[in-house]
């Protein structure tokens, strides 16, 4: 097998991306606020923060596209106040899944990914029970 440049590091990186995700997913939990279903939102999120498989950093494939999934329906759900920061890391999630890991990479898109963790987590320490 020949080495491509920069294949280590794609590989690291998505990794890298995929660990900051599921540690996201850990911090989200419940609660009430204007938006879709905070409930089933909340349901979700506690989901994935229970399921050890969705909480390995070494994510397959398949796990990835459970993962999807998962956001999918956070972002499906979620209240109004934290729609945006949970539509971002859907997006974050599905263009991982699809191998772009550009969004990590550019620093202003890395810098609005951590905003969208750290708004999701303040949600759900001010917000869920």
């Amino acid at each position: 097998m020949r080495y491509q440049p920069g294949s280590g590091r794609r590989a690291l990186t998505r990794r890298a991306i995929a660990a900051a995700v599921i540690i996201a997913a850990v911090a989200i939990g419940c609660g009430g606020d204007d938006g879709a279903d905070p409930e089933a939102f909340c349901i979700t999120a506690e989901g994935v923060a229970n399921d050890p498989v969705l909480l390995d950093p070494e994510l397959s494939t398949e796990q990835l596209d459970r993962l999807a999934s998962v956001y999918q329906d956070m972002a499906d759900t979620a209240p109004g106040s934290v729609r945006d920061d949970v539509e971002f890391l859907n997006d974050a999630v599905h263009k991982l899944r699809e191998g772009d890991v550009s969004f990590a990479v550019d620093e202003e898109q890395a810098a609005r990914l951590a905003a969208a963790f750290e708004g999701v987590s303040d949600y759900v320490r001010e917000e869920c029970p």
